[in-house]
């Protein structure tokens, strides 16, 4: 800006002007930029620049070839100095602070320049000074009304006050920013540097009065590269013996690391200077050096309390922190200090294969630290070190005791716990990255697996090796062989899906031939983890050899519930290899998986089960204690039968309707059989093989049955295979007689001569009113059924129930006995009243059938009469058809020679024979 108060434009760095794109603005009083854009571009790719004039505040967008229109304020006062952070505006006059929202307009009185000076007195005049610092905050300098101090205010952009206030020994001429630190530059070249987060006075800074210091100018900042902080930050490799970077990256990242943004700029006379913040880590080394850890770890906590998201040096700081955390917790270690030591590394994030390397004896790879990379000074001290059992020996040299060995080894154990929580602590806040290989957390677990095998900590290496580790398989291997952690080792393998010697290494603990306390598989989990493989050779090496140790366990293995999985199976195959190796019982559930899940087609399969079921119960009625608990079941069901007989006849004597509620509530004899199956081992057995008579269709019905009969107990057994042989009568006679079966063998002959299994929880009618979708010829056969059970009914004495039986099956089924047959059946001294439900359900259903028969007979002739005249019509408009001997059939190409043809629907003529078998 000129002196005749004009601002022009340049373009750096050659300093050429832009008058044609910018034109030069007059009159202004003082201007700024918008510090909250930290030297870089807005969203809209401008910078923003605020200008006051005598009277007026205006707002520019400057851009890469032009400046926008300004927006302008009214500004009654005036203004000498100006500073914003974006929205916000500070400006002040001859007299006050002022901010301004530039969103709104408002202006907000804020805290005058000079405060009130006493009355008669001659007030100051001074230039205002003001700067922001972050965030909607900014900070005011007001002197007092002597001049001789100053205080600084620090407010929001809306004029509240925060934090507390700065003192200055005179009133500053300028002051400039470097989180978290303030920098004033007072009368006398004097700087004053504050901390913004405490207030304290920090440090003060005389300059040689030649340089006649002017003013503080604050930037983005200036790099400046520092050989002492390199020194101290840059890393190296542990085994050589001159830093060397070891790519580009690295090289850069060695630049970067040491140099210092310089953000505050000194103006004098014929001079402009930076001023640099010393690094802490040369503070803190600096006193490490002299062995004073806690006040380099003070200062270390009082500057993490800087590092929010303003400090420009954070990342470095970050860095600087580490160096301390990691020098500090080598010295606690050299004086034994372990639990100290130990944390504080940790907050160091000290490469934790420096710290492995430091306990020989700790399972580790022999190039542990060839590629380490250490800070300089770091790596010197951990040389320096050496090992931990050195550090011991040195310190128990120095104290003289005569408990020197035992002292040792008790420090040497507690170093190793102390050790084993540092490497457990990494591990647990370590976050690995997929698919990228890192040689730190390599060594943190082969170092943890090595101490829990010494420790005897079964349970922590259970855990490790069962989760995602990333040990050194030949090293981890090797010490879980030479430490005898069988069990571990196994565990090992199977992590690694090596199943084969998993489940060699279980079986040698299980036989004894291996020994290790730690093993607590049972053979179920063995079982298991078969039962996951896809290795058949494998599957059958170990699961028959689980057979042998535990068939209930073991036959699981061969009886999978996944159908692809049983697929890998022959049943043959395993049939002829388990009558060998297990017991009769657990032979049959094999057999009954086969026939009832696998749903084999096999006639083989069903007769063996058939067979064992035959066997098994055989078996049991030889024995009187299980006989005479079947017979009590049996008579049961045979006296359930006899109540309900006695309901119905007192049913039809007392002419009640109450009592025939007992028709609906008695079971059949195989329901019976499942009812007990629980508690009575033949019941279960009988209503199995009833089961599997009923739903097989493979098992020869005469070969069968000539087993059945050798067990004349096996009455409703014998009846199925008599009804599969269509030995109706028999099997009816059986069922209704010898069992007393009534609700039984009414079903079997609504089911047409066929014994079904009833799903669980179904209701099966033997009402006549019940929906029926059968056949003419199934309709026939249950006719036929019906009529042998009531020829049977009718031929019981009455004592025994047949003419209540009679009556009630007359009843209940009369849609399928015709009256026309059972009437000459019927003994004539049977009243008509007996019969009356049953002749008026008969009668009701004749007439029924007669009425549908005569009006199919109407429907049919109206029909015939509508074709007629449909055919009469096509007559009249298509006229006679005339088949002359030229005329052959369209489809076989013969001549058609015949009245009787037939024409299409697009004209062409054919046998009525071959329309016939294209349709």
């Amino acid at each position: 800006m000129s002196v005749d108060s004009t601002m022009s434009f340049y373009r750096l760095p050659e300093f050429s002007s832009l008058q044609q794109s910018f034109q030069p603005i007059k009159g202004v009083t003082a201007f700024c930029g918008d510090s909250s854009q930290k030297g870089y571009l807005a969203g809209d790719r401008s910078v923003r620049l605020c200008i006051t004039k005598r009277r007026t505040i205006q707002f520019y967008n400057l851009f890469d070839s032009s400046i926008s229109e300004p927006r302008e304020l009214n500004l009654p006062n005036g203004a000498l100095v100006v500073t914003r952070w974006d929205n916000v505006v500070c400006v002040a006059d001859g007299n006050d602070f002022n901010l301004i929202d530039t969103r709104v307009g408002r202006m907000i009185p804020v805290l005058p320049v000079v405060q009130s000076a006493p009355s008669g007195s001659n007030s100051l005049v001074l230039k205002p000074v003001c700067i922001p610092i972050a965030g909607d905050e900014f900070l005011l300098a007001s002197a007092t009304s002597s001049g001789q101090t100053a205080i600084g205010i620090f407010c929001t952009g809306s004029g509240d006050p925060v934090r507390g206030t700065l003192q200055w020994s005179s009133y500053p001429k300028a002051l400039a920013v470097e989180y978290p630190y303030v920098a004033a530059l007072l009368r006398g070249n004097v700087i004053e540097v504050h901390n913004i987060l405490d207030q304290k006075l920090a440090q003060t800074i005389r300059f040689e009065p030649t340089l006649e210091l002017r003013t503080l100018i604050q930037g983005p900042g200036m790099a400046v590269w520092m050989s002492t902080l390199a020194k101290v930050l840059n890393q190296r490799q542990h085994n050589e013996d001159q830093q060397r970077p070891d790519s580009e990256r690295s090289q850069q990242e060695a630049n970067r690391i040491p140099s210092v943004l310089a953000r505050v700029l000194i103006a004098g006379k014929d001079s402009v200077s930076a001023l640099v913040t010393t690094p802490l880590v040369l503070h803190a080394d600096s006193l490490l050096q002299k062995g004073r850890v806690e006040e380099a770890l003070l200062l270390s906590e009082k500057t993490t309390a800087t590092m929010s998201s303003e400090n420009l040096h954070r990342e470095r700081l970050q860095i600087e922190l580490d160096y301390i955390y990691q020098k500090s917790g080598l010295i606690y270690l050299s004086e034994t200090l372990f639990d100290d030591g130990f944390g504080l590394l940790q907050r160091g994030k000290l490469d934790p294969r420096a710290l492995i390397s430091m306990f020989p004896d700790v399972l580790q790879k022999p190039d542990l630290m060839s590629h380490v990379s250490l800070f300089q000074g770091i790596h010197n001290q951990v040389v320096q070190l050496g090992t931990v059992p050195s550090i011991i020996e040195k310190t128990m040299s120095k104290s003289g005791s005569k408990q020197e060995a035992e002292f040792g080894e008790m420090l040497l154990k507690n170093a190793k716990d102390i050790f084993l929580q540092y490497l457990e602590r990494y591990r647990n806040g370590y976050t690995a990255r997929k698919g990228y290989f890192d040689p730190r957390i390599e060594a943190t677990d082969t170092a943890l697996l090595g101490l829990w095998v010494d420790n005897e900590d079964d349970a922590s290496l259970r855990r490790l090796l069962e989760s995602d580790n990333s040990c050194s398989e030949e090293l981890s291997e090797q010490k879980l062989q030479r430490a005898g952690k069988h069990f571990a080792l196994s565990i090992w393998h199977k992590v690694r899906r090596n199943y084969k010697l998993t489940l060699s290494i279980w079986k040698r603990l299980f036989l004894g031939e291996l020994v290790d306390k730690a093993f607590d598989i049972e053979l179920k989990d063995m079982a298991m983890l078969v039962l996951s493989l896809q290795d058949i050779m494998l599957i059958e090496k170990y699961g028959w050899w689980i057979v042998e140790q535990d068939e209930a366990i073991g036959l699981k293995i061969f009886m999978p519930g996944d159908p692809k999985r049983a697929a890998m199976f022959d049943p043959d195959r395993v049939i002829a290899k388990l009558k060998s190796k297990i017991s009769q019982q657990g032979f049959l559930n094999y057999m009954e998986y086969v026939v009832m899940q696998r749903k084999s087609e096999s006639a083989v399969h069903h007769n063996i089960l058939i067979q064992m079921y035959a066997e098994n119960i055989a078996r049991l009625v030889a024995d009187p204690v299980s006989f005479a608990r079947h017979t009590e079941v049996v008579e049961g069901f045979i006296k359930s039968q006899e109540e309900y007989l006695l309901g119905l006849i007192r049913s039809r004597t007392a002419r009640a309707t109450d009592s025939l509620s007992a028709v609906h509530s008695h079971s059949t004899f195989i329901s019976y059989l499942q009812l007990h199956s629980k508690s009575e081992p033949i019941s279960a057995y009988r209503y199995k093989l009833c089961q599997l008579l009923q739903s097989s269709k493979l098992y020869d019905a005469s070969e069968v049955l000539s087993e059945i009969d050798l067990i004349p107990e096996l009455k409703i057994e014998k009846a199925i295979l008599l009804s599969r042989l269509s030995r109706h009568t028999d099997c009816i006679k059986i069922m209704a007689v010898e069992l007393k079966d009534y609700k039984g063998v009414e079903i079997f002959c609504l089911n047409a001569g066929v014994f079904r299994s009833p799903r669980r929880g179904a209701k099966t009618s033997v009402n006549e009113n019940a929906p029926s979708k059968d056949s003419i010829a199934d309709i026939e056969r249950k006719k036929n059924l019906f009529m042998i059970l009531l020829q049977e009914y009718l031929n019981m004495a009455q004592d025994q129930g047949g003419m209540a039986l009679t009556l009630q099956l007359l009843d209940s089924q009369s849609s399928y006995l015709d009256l026309s047959e059972v009437i000459h059946l019927l003994p004539p001294f049977w009243s008509v009243e007996l019969l009356q439900q049953y002749l008026v359900r008969s009668l009701r259903r004749s007439y029924h059938d007669y009425k549908e028969v005569q009006v199919a007979k109407g429907l049919s002739l109206g029909e015939n009469l509508c074709i007629s005249e449909e055919l009469y019509k096509l007559y009249e408009t298509q006229g006679p058809v005339k088949i002359t001997a030229d005329d052959i059939c369209y489809i076989c190409g013969t001549a058609v020679a015949d009245a009787v043809f037939i024409r299409t629907v697009d004209m062409k003529i054919i046998h009525l024979h071959c329309g016939s078998s294209t349709q």
